[in-house]
């Protein structure tokens, strides 16, 4: 069991976010966003699979970078949990007018596997500068703007409640794949452990992120997420689903100046 939740979790959270580095945002509205941007901001989540918690997950709004661009920040951290040693943090700066991402950087372990890649976008030129172990300033030109997990995470919110079907073009040395994205109205309560349980009116949103004919255990790539129905659109709850079951995302603490649900 052990064994299984450790495979799981790299495939869910490691693999499903981070494999979303290369995503490329596609607006096909004019629809008004969601002012999901506000500095101090911070997001705890844990991760879970059945009753089984699995890790940590944080996500925090940084100060202004300049212009319409700001930092943001993802930390993944695993449980005390024999067999599980994982961390990674990712640093980014998004332009939150286009909703793309403008610099990555990310630093972390998976037991002895160390992580350490950074990648600048030059928005004018089109071209993506990219480092790490093995390689120094790689350029890829005529890239269009893209985003990654993090700022992934602010397009959902941004959109959420639209009504609309979008699709985000993922960019990966296999090539390019497809998440499509599902911003239904369809309107549900949801229990929220960071108020205590309080049941939360929210919008549902299906997805599905394609992972490839190989991913192990069944990972489909299909997620469901409930986001509070205002304009703050925080997700309250994220299902990723699995061959056996999912891995949740559950928000167990909200740092957002002003907001109650």
């Amino acid at each position: 069991m052990i064994f299984i939740s450790k495979v799981i979790l790299r495939i869910t959270v490691l693999t499903f976010f981070i494999f979303l580095s290369f995503a490329t945002s596609n607006e096909a509205s004019a629809q008004r966003k969601n002012a999901v941007f506000q500095t101090g901001e911070k997001l705890t989540y844990k991760v879970k699979f059945g009753f089984v918690k699995l890790g940590t997950l944080v996500m925090e709004t940084g100060k202004p970078a300049g212009g319409n661009r700001i930092n943001a920040r993802m930390k993944f951290w695993t449980a005390q949990v024999p067999f599980l040693d994982s961390k990674d943090i990712v640093d980014d700066i998004i332009d939150t007018n286009a909703l793309c991402l403008m610099r990555f950087e990310e630093h972390g372990y998976d037991g002895d596997t160390k992580m350490n890649r950074n990648f600048t976008y030059d928005p004018v030129k089109r071209t993506i500068s990219y480092s790490d172990e093995t390689v120094k300033d790689r350029i890829t030109e005529d890239v269009r703007p893209f985003s990654d997990a993090v700022a992934l995470f602010f397009n959902l919110r941004a959109w959420n409640g639209s009504g609309g079907n979008y699709f985000f073009p993922m960019r990966s040395r296999a090539g390019e794949k497809m998440v499509k994205c599902y911003f239904s109205t369809t309107e549900k309560e949801q229990e929220c452990p960071a108020f205590d349980d309080k049941e939360i009116q929210t919008y549902v949103l299906s997805g599905h992120a394609d992972m490839g004919d190989s991913a192990p255990l069944g990972a489909s790539g299909k997620f469901t997420a409930y986001l509070t129905k205002d304009n703050a659109s925080i997700p309250i709850r994220i299902d990723m689903k699995i061959a056996i079951g999912s891995i949740s995302l559950i928000l167990d603490k909200v740092e957002r100046a002003g907001w109650q649900p």
